[in-house]
Formats: structure tokens, C-alpha cells, sequence
């Protein structure tokens, strides 16, 4: 996909296309979304860091990109491809490590369909794809079986991975299943 020429904040119409198509892009690398949500379109948060919304009402979500990606369709498709594995099972509440190395594993990997690099430098996450990539199958396919076994990648059990990856060392599945800490240093 050629990225508008545009910024994010001043094209709805490019980024709900982007929001399309990266669900589409996760659904084919991870499995279908939870059809009973309703994804909407994006918006930008003033805040640190982006994330997904769940509606009041809990019948969707929809994600919030923060930052540069207001003026950057590098950084938006950077952040909206990591949320958009969030959005495939909306959950409040914290995510763990699974999830969180799983989004970041999507969202680097798409990049090379629009042309970008874009990297972070934040302890946490590369520590959660460090993680994730020692499953066997690497980050994707891993984050694809757990999804089909248990539904939601935060919603796994050390008991569900260890029939999912049986020889794994039982601490890695212990680790991958505690809530995630961004702020570990």
C-alpha cells in the first residue's frame, strides 16, 4: 500500500483505510477477529502512548494513536498495526506478554508493505517479542494458536501453552502469560 501524502491527522479517510487493512493483514497472520465487536475509526490521544478503546457500552473498540503518528504515516501504521492485535480480542484490562510480543511482531513485520522501517527502543516490548519468538513457530504462528485454542492471547493459561508447546521450559510460559509491565527497566 503507497502511503497518502498527507498527514494521518488530516486524512479520516486514509486511516480508516489503513485501520482495513491492517485488520485484514492480522486476521489472515493471527486468525479472525471477535466478530461480535465493532471496530471504529481511529483517533489520537493526547496521551504517552497509544492503545485501544472499548466503548462504553462494550459492544466495540477502536484505536487511539498518539504522538507522531499524527503526522507521520510511518509512525501511524507503526502504531495501529501493534493495536490492531489488540483489537482482534478487545479486552479491558491489562494484556500480557503474549499479546504485547505478538502485536509488536505484527507490527514490524508489515512493514516492509509500505515501505518503512520504524523500531522502538523500549525495554518492555522488545523483552515480550524476545520472548514470544522462543515459542516454537516463531511470534505469529504461535500468536495464531494460542488465539485458536484459547481466543484472546491475553486470556492464556501456563496449562493452555504447555498443550499448545509441549517441551517449552515451563518458566518461559510462566513468564509469557504475567501481566505485562511497560515500565520495566
Amino acid at each position: 500500500m503507497k502511503l497518502p501524502e498527507t498527514d494521518p491527522r488530516d486524512d479520516p479517510a486514509g486511516l480508516w483505510a489503513l485501520q482495513q487493512e491492517l485488520l485484514m493483514r492480522a486476521e489472515f497472520a493471527l486468525g479472525p477477529r471477535d466478530a461480535s465487536k465493532t471496530i471504529y475509526q481511529p483517533q489520537y490521544t493526547e496521551e504517552e502512548y497509544p492503545h485501544i478503546t472499548i466503548t462504553p457500552n462494550f459492544d466495540g473498540a477502536f484505536v487511539e494513536v498518539a504522538g507522531r503518528a499524527a503526522c507521520s504515516w510511518p509512525e501511524a501504521v507503526f502504531q495501529m498495526a501493534h493495536e490492531t492485535v489488540h483489537l482482534l480480542n478487545p479486552i479491558t484490562g491489562n494484556t500480557n506478554y503474549v499479546e504485547e510480543g505478538v502485536a509488536l511482531a505484527f507490527s514490524l513485520g508489515v512493514q516492509p508493505f509500505y515501505g518503512i522501517c520504524v523500531q522502538t527502543s523500549m525495554k518492555s516490548y522488545l523483552y515480550a517479542l524476545q520472548l514470544v519468538a522462543m515459542l516454537p513457530g516463531g511470534p505469529l504462528e504461535a500468536g495464531r494458536r494460542v488465539r485458536e485454542r484459547v481466543g484472546a492471547l491475553s486470556a492464556a493459561t501456563v496449562q493452555d501453552l504447555e498443550r499448545l508447546f509441549p517441551g517449552v521450559e515451563g518458566s518461559l510460559l510462566s513468564k509469557l502469560v504475567e501481566e505485562f509491565d511497560r515500565d520495566m527497566e
